[in-house]
């Protein structure tokens, strides 16, 4: 056989392999049940912390926190490995013409059967910068969150402004202007250590 036919040989088995195995992939995902009980808007400051040289300062800042509830039922062996969550948000502006538009996935660990909580942040400047508002106006947010499990969406939820049009989240980029750097995780955050055991583990990235 020459060299050429085994590479086609190989090629072929390697698709039959692929192409049995993923009816099994589907099934188990299929077997996840997963269903978004909630999702709201919330107002935090900064926590207070005691610093040896300067004593304990008070909270200054008060932050935008999007909470998602969640449950999961049906994982192998009653746990998931790990589970994403994608977060898509959409800011009506005082300042800009466009939208603003901003998206994160963060990535969840040793997700066992049941309820969850997991959330977003968005930083206390952004409305000041962004939206041209000195308080947060949850009302010129509209929210589209994604659970995954394996890559493919297992559940979704949307909040939406009456002003943005259905399937906004479709097209991103026609949407609106798309920004970085101010939806942020809790680990990112000065509540990364409050709260721990509530949310869900966040997977560590080295």
């Amino acid at each position: 056989m020459s060299f050429i036919a085994l590479n086609r040989t190989l090629l072929r088995l390697l698709a039959m392999l692929c192409l049995a195995m993923a009816p099994l992939a589907m099934a188990q995902r299929s077997r996840v049940d997963t269903k978004i009980t909630s999702l709201k808007f919330e107002s935090e400051r900064t926590p207070s912390f005691k610093d040896s040289s300067r004593g304990s300062q008070g909270s200054r800042e008060t932050w935008c926190r999007i909470d998602l509830a969640f449950d999961t039922k049906g994982a192998r062996n009653g746990w998931l490995d790990e589970v994403e969550v994608f977060w898509m948000i959409l800011a009506e502006s005082d300042v800009s013409s466009k939208p603003l538009v901003m998206t994160q996935s963060v990535f969840y660990t040793d997700v066992e059967d049941g309820k969850h909580a997991a959330c977003i942040y968005l930083k206390p400047k952004f409305f000041k910068r962004y939206i041209g508002s000195s308080r947060i106006d949850s009302r010129k947010l509209s929210v589209y969150v994604e659970i995954r499990v394996d890559g493919q969406r297992v559940a979704r939820e949307e909040i939406k402004s009456n002003r943005i049009p259905d399937g906004w989240y479709n097209k991103a980029e026609a949407a609106g202007r798309i920004i970085q750097s101010e939806l942020l995780p809790k680990s990112k955050t000065p509540f990364a250590p409050l709260d721990y055991d509530y949310y869900e583990h966040e997977k560590v990235s080295f």
